[in-house]
C-alpha cells in the first residue's frame, strides 16, 4: 500500500453513531479482531480480550444500563450547571443499542519490571510514588487497547463498515462487565458498536501545525 491509498483510508474514517439494520458478518468482526491484535502493546503482553455481542437482548441492557447511570448523574444537584450540556448529553448517551453488534474491548492488569520495583518501594519512597504515579496516568495496558482499538476501526472502515469508538460505558462499567460475563481478572476498557452505515459524517481536524512543535 502506497502512502497516499493508505493516507485516504485515515482521512476517510468517521465515527459512525447512524447503522443500517443489516447483520454483520461473524467472519469480519472476528478478521477486525485478529488484525486489531497485532496491534503494538507493552511488553507483548498481549492483555486484550474482546467480547463481540451481537444477541440484541444484551445490546439493550447495555444501552440501558449506561442511561440510568447517566440520568442518576443528570439527577444529582451539582449537575444543575451545566443543565443544556447535561441533557444532550443524556438524549445521546445509549444511542448504541441499535447498533448491529457491539464489541467490549477488555485488558488484563500488566506490570513492567519497573512497575514492580516503584510498587516495591511507593510505601516509603516519595520519588518512587511520583515516579509511579506518572506511569499511572497513562497506563500501559490501557495504551495498549486503545491501539488495538484505533487499528480495529480502520480495518472496518476498509471493510466498508462503519463503527466508533465508546468511553462513555466506563459508567456502567461493572453492569457491562457482568452482563458479557468477563472474567474477574480483565477490566472493561471501551465498547465498539459498528454496523452498515446510514450516515456520512464530514468532520475536519486542527491543521497539523496548530498541533505539530519540533525540537531541533
Amino acid at each position: 500500500m502506497d502512502i497516499e491509498t493508505l493516507e485516504k483510508l485515515i482521512k476517510s474514517r468517521r465515527s459512525i453513531r447512524k447503522w443500517k439494520q443489516d447483520e454483520v458478518q461473524d467472519e469480519l468482526l472476528k478478521k477486525a479482531v485478529e488484525l486489531a491484535t497485532w496491534a503494538p502493546n507493552g511488553g507483548n503482553f498481549q492483555g486484550w480480550r474482546f467480547v463481540v455481542v451481537k444477541k440484541r437482548e444484551v445490546i439493550e441492557k447495555m444501552a440501558d444500563a449506561l442511561q440510568f447511570v447517566s440520568d442518576k448523574i443528570a439527577s444529582w444537584p451539582e449537575a444543575s450547571s451545566w443543565e443544556e450540556d447535561i441533557n444532550r448529553y443524556r438524549g445521546n448517551v445509549s444511542f448504541f443499542r441499535n447498533a448491529p453488534a457491539c464489541i467490549a474491548v477488555f485488558t488484563a492488569g500488566y506490570q513492567s519490571v519497573m512497575d514492580k520495583v516503584l510498587m516495591a518501594r511507593e510505601s516509603f519512597d516519595p520519588e518512587a510514588t511520583r515516579i509511579m504515579g506518572f506511569r499511572r496516568s497513562a497506563p500501559t495496558a490501557i495504551q495498549s487497547a486503545a491501539a488495538a482499538v484505533t487499528t480495529m476501526l480502520l480495518v472496518f472502515h476498509h471493510m466498508g463498515l462503519g463503527a466508533v469508538w465508546l468511553g462513555a460505558p466506563l459508567m456502567a462499567k461493572k453492569e457491562i462487565e457482568t452482563l458479557t460475563k468477563a472474567p474477574e481478572n480483565l477490566s472493561l476498557v471501551c465498547l465498539v458498536a459498528v454496523g452498515y452505515a446510514d450516515e456520512l459524517p464530514q468532520k475536519d481536524r486542527k491543521p497539523v501545525d496548530q498541533v505539530l512543535e519540533f525540537i531541533r
